[in-house]
């Protein structure tokens, strides 16, 4: 069971990201690092306590022994006639004094403070064989690990217990033992205190290094997938260059074929009606030849064709062509004025049949209408494109001037439609700009009304 748990999750470790890999192996790292950090801080804790516990017993207790009365008295080897009082009397000062007990040199029991029954007990705990040997003993056990735990768990509010155990040596020869037990629940509570508020403080800075560390990685990953984007998109944009480039030099002679036989019409006929079919021929297939140029340069900036003419014509002329391609039940108007500008026609001409195929699609079977609208304010024109159709989805506003983006079906849509007219908008020295709400949606551009001048 445990080798198809490591299994599973050496199978997830591996599918995740780099930086997600990243994440989690930093995260354990952190954890067992503070974990450790945690069980340490209790250990030295402890320690340093039992330490200066010791140090301090340790030099209180040799002056009670080395001044008269205890010199005298206790410089022999030590046995049950020795009145002890003396010296459990000079240890009452000791703070949190529980019970003290003598032995001999042999670790027999001679004497104890408060709880004779002890007296007929045997001690075969490791701090008095140490002591025994002339080394001092200090530890902080819990009431249930000591040797005298059933005497011990009759006084009350104690829980851990401190165990001192220290030799009497007078000219080089142990006289005897004395074990000191000491009440250490409040030492260990405060200890414990310390402990949790450390483990709450690197807990909350733990979270707010996951926290940081998460939104670095997320960033990371947002800019791994948006550099991927970039290069699926380079990489689309590229074969586009290439299928464009070999688009026109395929079409390039029936085009001019086209051209000529309608140019031919126009100087053959004069009848009314075949010039208009002839010139709408002309515009046309001019216009395929525009297309296929700014095709060219989806891959690179575009180089306009700078001239001037009149904006109003250029729009007229547009709407009566591109009438034929959509919907009867889509009304298309204008609003312009009749002015000349100087910038590259095929590419507003490009830009506007972008716009007004768009907005029919939006608009569907559904009875709608479009309105292509042109204002001159010096030195800027703005030229926009209204419809009442469905409108742009809130999801996917940051997208729609993205190469190969479209919302359109498998089939109806490049996705490079509103790519290539913000490229020729700004290769107008202009901008593009879209306006959407409830009722109505507006793709629009701001160029100068003299290029050259801009």
């Amino acid at each position: 069971m445990i080798k198809n748990i490591i299994g599973r999750l050496a199978y997830f470790f591996d599918r995740i990201s780099l930086t997600q890999k990243f994440l989690i192996t930093t995260v354990t790292i952190v954890f067992g690092l503070l974990f450790l950090m945690n069980i340490m801080i209790y250990q030295d804790f402890k320690n340093f306590i039992i330490k200066s516990e010791q140090e301090s017993f340790d030099a209180k207790f040799r002056n009670i022994l080395m001044s008269k009365t205890s010199l005298y008295v206790y410089r022999n080897l030590w046995n049950e006639y020795i009145d002890f009082s003396t010296l459990f009397n000079s240890l009452d000062f000791e703070p949190e004094l529980i019970d003290i007990v003598v032995y001999d040199n042999k670790g027999k029991r001679l004497a104890v403070k408060n709880s004779k029954q002890l007296l007929s007990l045997n001690n075969e705990s490791d701090g008095l064989k140490i002591a025994l040997k002339g080394e001092n003993f200090y530890e902080i056990k819990h009431i249930d690990k000591v040797e005298s735990a059933h005497y011990l768990m009759n006084i009350k509010n104690v829980e851990y217990v401190q165990e001192i155990y220290i030799p009497v040596v007078f000219s080089g020869e142990i006289k005897g033992v004395m074990e000191v037990y000491k009440n250490a629940t409040n030492v260990i509570h405060n200890i414990n205190h310390v402990r949790v508020r450390a483990s709450i403080f690197t807990l909350l800075g733990f979270i707010a290094y996951i926290f940081m560390l998460y939104l670095v990685v997320k960033k990371i990953e947002e800019r791994e997938i948006a550099l991927n984007e970039k290069v699926n998109q380079l990489e689309k944009i590229s074969l586009l260059g290439q299928f464009a480039s070999k688009m026109a030099h395929e079409l390039g002679t029936p085009i001019h074929v086209i051209l000529g036989n309608a140019d031919l019409l126009l100087e053959m006929y004069e009848d009314e009606f075949v010039k208009e079919r002839a010139e709408s021929i002309v515009r046309q297939t001019s216009k395929m030849k525009t297309i296929i140029k700014n095709y060219l340069y989806a891959s690179k900036k575009p180089d306009p064709n700078i001239e001037e003419f009149n904006l109003k014509v250029l729009i007229e002329n547009l709407i009566q062509d591109i009438s034929f391609t959509i919907s009867d039940n889509i009304k298309i108007t204008y609003s312009t004025s009749d002015y000349d500008i100087v910038s590259d026609r095929g590419f507003i001409e490009q830009i506007l049949f972008n716009f007004i195929k768009n907005s029919a699609d939006s608009i569907g079977a559904d009875n709608g209408q479009i309105e292509v609208k042109s204002i001159i304010k010096k030195p800027i024109v703005d030229i926009s494109v209204t419809d009442n159709g469905k409108g742009v989805p809130k999801e996917v506003i940051d997208k729609i001037f993205n190469p190969f983006f479209s919302t359109k079906k498998t089939g109806k849509g490049t996705g490079l439609g509103l790519s290539v007219c913000k490229e020729l908008a700004e290769a107008l020295k202009g901008e593009i700009y879209f306006e959407s709400n409830n009722k109505n949606t507006t793709f629009g551009i701001r160029i100068p009304v003299n290029y050259y001048e801009a």
